[in-house]
């Protein structure tokens, strides 16, 4: 009996958790084994849907042969204009394979498609798989859903010869290392600060946090009328007798600008976790060692840094993944290629190439890197006190 009502109280529950365990598998689960899975294929998602297109056979042929169907009696008239390769391919817009390319000229049904044409049966919208399903005496079955052909290693063989992959990846990697130690020391800072009992310190508080809850877009648009030409910068730099810069143009600044505004709005959200950290500080230690004389300088070295080593752990952990995977930021204001990180590439493959293979097997080598990372992090800083 009480086995049944424990059983009972599972399935209640699961249940209840069904909608997120749901989410968690469709959006977070799938994807990534999808991803391992095209990073062996050259997925595009622009041929995964060619197949579902409409089409108007009638009106392609007569632009395609040069005739309008009520003008063509007979397929004598127009067999010597038809070219089937040039058809498929550039006017119904199928990619073809070597192995594809060999169906079609084998199994497809010439006759038929130029004698249905003069007897005026192609004027209806059809599908492109629907078509080749009707024309194909063998092999339609290779038009009726998308496969992407299978690559084996040669996405990552790819990425060894691709110099934007390199220099995103080191660009990435000095991001990183520039940005996580800067940001996790200026929240230390910064929560130390905010944890002691001076006026008005909520007020610093929220003024610390709020560009963490900022829309990123909107911070990237600010940052751009600070450091375009006639910006703030540009102008407070002019007092000193300094030429305007164009930082997000030069490659040579463009990073690093990106970088102090990646810090400026990070800092303050790691803040928080530093000032949970410091609430679980005893205050008696803080006494003993100002009884013993030790400086400021001495306690936050000695007692406050050592003290917050889980909370750095997870700073640095999260500040690296952040660091890593940075896109919106070099999206909206980086114009140039020599700035790209990793992020920004795997996103010019997927959305605006087309590779979404290649992107895939880029994604699976960043994710690679990060748990590497994460686990060099967790062994090399630990988080006892």
């Amino acid at each position: 009996m009480q086995l049944k009502w424990k059983s009972k109280e599972a399935i209640v529950g699961y249940l209840f958790a069904s909608p997120i365990i749901l989410t968690i598998i469709i959006f977070t689960i799938y994807p990534i084994f999808a991803a391992f899975y095209y990073s062996f294929t050259d997925y595009n998602p622009l041929n995964a849907r060619n197949l579902e297109v409409t089409f108007n056979p009638q009106e392609t042929l007569e632009f395609h042969l040069g005739f309008f169907q009520n003008e063509v009696s007979s397929i004598n008239e127009i067999k010597d204009y038809f070219n089937l390769i040039s058809f498929i391919k550039s006017d119904v817009g199928i990619n073809l394979d070597n192995e594809k390319e060999n169906i079609i000229k084998n199994y497809f049904d010439t006759k038929k498609l130029l004698q249905d044409f003069v007897d005026g049966k192609l004027n209806k919208e059809i599908k492109i798989s629907d078509l080749m399903d009707l024309y194909l005496k063998r092999g339609s079955s290779k038009f009726k859903k998308y496969i992407p052909n299978f690559l084996g290693l040669e996405n990552f063989k790819k990425m060894f010869k691709d110099q934007y992959f390199i220099i995103s990846l080191f660009n990435t990697f000095f991001y990183s290392i520039i940005v996580v130690p800067v940001q996790t020391f200026l929240a230390i800072v910064l929560a130390v600060a905010t944890n002691s009992k001076i006026k008005g310190v909520k007020f610093f508080k929220a003024t610390f946090f709020i560009p963490a809850i900022t829309s990123s877009a909107a911070i990237s648009m600010i940052f751009w009328m600070i450091y375009s030409r006639p910006g703030i910068l540009n102008r407070f730099l002019s007092i000193f007798g300094f030429q305007p810069i164009a930082w997000l143009e030069n490659p040579n600044t463009a990073l690093p600008a990106i970088m102090v505004m990646n810090i400026w709005t990070t800092a303050g959200y790691f803040m928080v976790t530093f000032l949970a950290g410091l609430q679980d500080i005893p205050t008696s230690i803080y006494e003993a060692a100002k009884i013993d004389g030790a400086t400021s300088s001495i306690i936050f070295w000695k007692i406050t840094v050592p003290m917050l080593k889980p909370q750095i752990l997870f700073v640095m952990i999260m500040g690296t993944i952040g660091c890593m995977q940075v896109f919106d930021q070099i999206y909206f204001l980086i114009k140039n290629m020599r700035n790209i990180t990793i992020s920004y590439y795997i996103y010019k493959n997927a959305f605006e190439y087309g590779n979404m293979g290649y992107a895939s097997a880029l994604a699976l080598i960043l994710f690679a890197i990060i748990l590497f990372i994460t686990i060099l992090q967790r062994k090399f800083i630990k988080e006892e006190y």
